[in-house]
């Protein structure tokens, strides 16, 4: 795949951790978004009031979990945002068709007056959209879900979104990160994170250098962040599938006896945490998570 900069390269960890037969996984078993960020989301979007919605970008889309809360919010504590096109962008052949598999999760409803597509596409190239009549200069947000810090070529892909964007117009990035306050919760990730600097995750904060690009102190103001806490519930079995869900230990990447040995220290942290249960029979607990958002707006 090739962008106005060169190849476009998808993280070697990335494309084995996310290979056919892991993305069924990952869509049953990460987590979505909580209202406070969307709302955060939705506030720094333009107004487009009395002159038709809004259309938005949703690069490295995955499976579609932000898709589909973008488009058909859960309850009445999140935002309505005023979707008109919603075009996602995914390098994986696999994510792309469990994303279209996946949309039939909400109503037709939710849809069928939008135009709503993914094609294929990299942080560096958006030009697919150009196909679906989306031009350059006329977006509304440019959104990046839980992926951003696979990217390995900053300063073209903030050129790329920076062309699409319309001035002040966002760049949004938005990532969940299991909480490290509780002890038992803290032991989790001290568990796996040695395991992933193998490859450029969220809290080893590569990603922060795309501030220091020349393409970012050019086209963008300083970005504005934020952090909500939130919990989940979940039962251990939950927890292991989703931890189990990260690229890094797929089976691609942790097999063997090393794979029964890491379950096992995580179930037993899990089992010895004291928890704050929701149902104690049935082996519910609430999971703290993170949500970071960081605003980028074009000049």
């Amino acid at each position: 795949m090739m962008s106005s900069t060169g190849p476009s390269k998808i993280h070697s960890v990335a494309a084995s951790g996310f290979s056919s037969g892991t993305n069924e996984l990952y869509d049953r078993a990460r987590p979505s978004y909580p209202p406070e960020a969307m709302h955060t989301i939705a506030r720094a979007l333009p107004s487009r009031e009395g002159q038709g919605g809004l259309k938005l970008l949703e690069v490295g889309s995955g499976t579609g979990i932000f898709t589909r809360l973008l488009l058909h919010p859960p309850s009445d504590d999140y935002p309505k945002i005023p979707v008109d096109t919603l075009i996602a962008i995914e390098p994986s052949d696999g994510m792309r068709e469990t994303w279209k598999v996946a949309l039939n999760q909400i109503p037709s409803s939710a849809t069928s007056s939008r135009t709503v597509a993914n094609v294929a596409g990299s942080f560096e190239d958006y030009s697919e959209v150009d196909k679906l009549g989306v031009g350059k200069g006329t977006v509304d947000g440019v959104l990046i879900a839980q992926a951003f810090h696979w990217c390995q070529n900053l300063d073209a892909a903030v050129r790329e979104a920076a062309s699409y964007l319309s001035s002040g117009s966002p760049l949004v990035f938005v990532w969940n990160i299991e909480s490290n306050d509780a002890g038992w919760c803290a032991e989790v990730r001290n568990l796996y994170e040695p395991f992933g600097r193998i490859s450029p995750q969220y809290y080893l904060g590569k990603w922060r250098a795309v501030f220091d690009t020349p393409a970012y102190k050019a086209l963008f103001e300083p970005q504005e962040e934020s952090s909500s806490c939130w919990t989940l519930p979940m039962t251990e079995d939950q927890l292991v599938e989703r931890l189990f869900s990260k690229s890094y230990l797929t089976e691609h990447h942790l097999n063997g006896s090393a794979r029964v040995d890491f379950e096992k220290q995580l179930r037993k942290i899990i089992r010895e945490g004291e928890k704050e249960w929701v149902n104690k029979e049935t082996g519910t607990f609430l999971y703290k998570y993170n949500t970071d958002v960081v605003i980028m707006r074009r000049k």
